[in-house]
C-alpha cells in the first residue's frame, strides 16, 4: 500500500510538473552573459568549431527594460580583443593596411567592417547625431569556416 502511494505521488508530480515540452518546436540557442547585460551567442560548424559569434546588449535584464541597448565602439573592440586575441586573428585582411576599417552608411544605418586573415568583425548601428554613433550588435565571423545551421 505504501509503495502504491509513493508511486502515485511520483506519477502525479511528473504529470503536473512544468516542463520545457512547450519549447521543443523552437530552435534552442546557446548564449553567455560576457558582461552585465551583454550577451554573446556562438554559432558552430557541422564539426562543432565556432564559425560566428554575435554580441549584443540585452533589452531586458534585472527587471529593467533598456530600449536603447547600445554599446560603444570601444566596448565592442574590447570584447573582440577578449574573444579573439590578435594572435588568433591573423594579419589584416584584404588589400587594406592594418587596423583599417570600412563603414557603409545607408539611411543613417551603419555597418563597419574590420577584416583580418582569419576573422572579420562587423559592427552594426546608427548615427543618432551627426557626431555620434550607437552600435546595437556586432558579429565576429571566421572567414574559413562554413556555419552548419543558423
Amino acid at each position: 500500500m505504501m509503495m502504491r502511494l509513493i508511486l502515485s505521488i511520483c506519477l502525479l508530480a511528473f504529470v503536473v510538473s512544468p516542463s520545457s515540452d512547450g519549447f521543443r518546436n523552437y530552435h534552442a540557442i546557446e548564449a553567455y552573459e560576457i558582461r552585465p547585460s551583454v550577451m554573446i551567442s556562438p554559432v558552430y560548424t557541422v564539426g562543432r568549431d565556432v564559425c560566428e559569434i554575435s554580441i549584443e546588449k540585452r533589452h531586458y535584464s534585472n527587471n529593467n527594460v533598456d530600449l536603447d541597448a547600445a554599446m560603444s565602439k570601444a566596448q565592442i573592440l574590447s570584447l573582440f580583443d577578449e574573444l579573439v586575441p590578435k594572435e588568433e586573428r591573423g594579419q589584416p585582411g584584404g588589400t587594406i593596411p592594418g587596423d583599417t576599417e570600412t563603414t557603409d552608411i545607408d539611411s543613417g544605418m551603419l555597418t563597419t567592417s574590420i577584416p583580418y586573415e582569419n576573422v572579420t568583425l562587423a559592427i552594426f548601428g546608427k548615427k543618432d547625431r551627426p557626431d555620434r554613433q550607437k552600435y546595437v550588435a556586432a558579429i565576429i565571423s571566421w572567414n574559413k569556416r562554413q556555419c552548419g545551421a543558423k
